[in-house]
């Protein structure tokens, strides 16, 4: 009988013992989960703070994008109306060419179409701050050109890539005032410079001011693209 007793008392020992390691087993796996949740929590945290920041980023420049599209369709434009075959718009004829190291030349326009043309060049490869100094080069050296008032346009469009856009009102100011005073010859630029204007006092807060000017230009050339760009503007704001 004492055998007996004794061997269900090891038995439930071994059992109790064989249980307690199943425990301990049991705690070690939990233990073990808990470190992989918190690893998993450490990587959803860092993942999550990527995404954050790439979803920033985007939001950044789906706004740029948004703020820029028709400035860009009007860029393209503008360079597709300045390359139409007028005579200002044609490449340089023979212009003087200085040579550098190995096989580099600097291009040297000789007048005022090569000059234009050049300086708008620069303009649709980014070099803002360059195109600048050449237009207001240009402004300077051919006051009576046929160009002169797209010339203005331009210098001021230089400001507004940069984002001066108090600077590249008065530019555009000088440039509409010059034209009601007949003072330049030819001011197809115009339309395009109250546009901006519109634009820029937009940008800048002023929102009525800038719908005023927008729709002064669909009121005085109904029929033209920038007309027609004022009323998708005006349209986004309302």
């Amino acid at each position: 009988m004492k055998k007996i007793t004794v061997f269900i008392a090891c038995a439930l020992i071994l059992s109790s013992c064989a249980q307690e390691d199943k425990l301990v087993s049991l705690q070690r796996e939990i233990l073990s989960m808990r470190q992989d949740i918190n690893e998993l929590r450490d990587q959803t945290r860092s993942n999550t703070e990527a995404i954050t920041n790439l979803t920033s980023r985007v939001d950044r420049l789906s706004q740029t994008v948004s703020q820029n599209t028709v400035e860009i369709e009007k860029l393209k434009t503008g360079k597709t109306s300045e390359s139409k075959p007028h005579t200002y718009t044609q490449q340089p004829q023979n212009p003087q060419e200085l040579k550098r190291e190995g096989k580099e030349e600097v291009t040297v326009p000789q007048n005022d179409k090569q000059l234009y043309q050049y300086a708008l060049d620069l303009y649709f490869k980014g070099n803002i701050e360059e195109s600048r100094k050449y237009f207001v080069e240009f402004l300077k050296k051919y006051p009576d050109s046929d160009l002169y008032g797209n010339a203005v346009f331009w210098a001021g469009q230089t400001f507004y890539a940069e984002k001066k856009y108090k600077d590249a009102i008065d530019i555009w100011t000088l440039l509409l005032q010059k034209c009601d005073e007949g003072k330049i010859k030819r001011c197809i630029k115009y339309p395009d410079a109250m546009l901006k204007i519109g634009y820029s006092y937009i940008e800048l807060g002023d929102v009525e001011k800038g719908k005023k000017y927008l729709q002064d230009l669909i009121q005085k050339y109904p029929d033209t693209e920038p007309a027609a760009l004022a009323k998708k503007k005006l349209e986004a704001l309302n």
